[in-house]
């Protein structure tokens, strides 16, 4: 199965600095349920490698 996320390490990622919208999750693909329960498209998830929530979910609206 091929999808269009883009997958990348962030073990430097900083919440601070983040200008998209985004929400923490356990697992990658939990990602995916956030994107649809927030009925966003899911553009990134960013693997923290850090705490009980390491992924990181980077949302936009879904286009039209």
């Amino acid at each position: 199965m091929t999808d269009n996320i883009e997958r990348s390490d962030g073990e430097n990622w900083d919440w601070e600095k983040e200008t998209r919208e985004w929400s923490a999750a356990a697992t990658d693909y939990a990602c995916f349920a956030l994107a649809r329960r927030k009925n966003k498209d899911l553009v990134q998830i960013i693997d923290t490698k850090r705490g009980l929530l390491r992924f990181v979910c980077i949302f936009k609206d879904k286009e039209q």
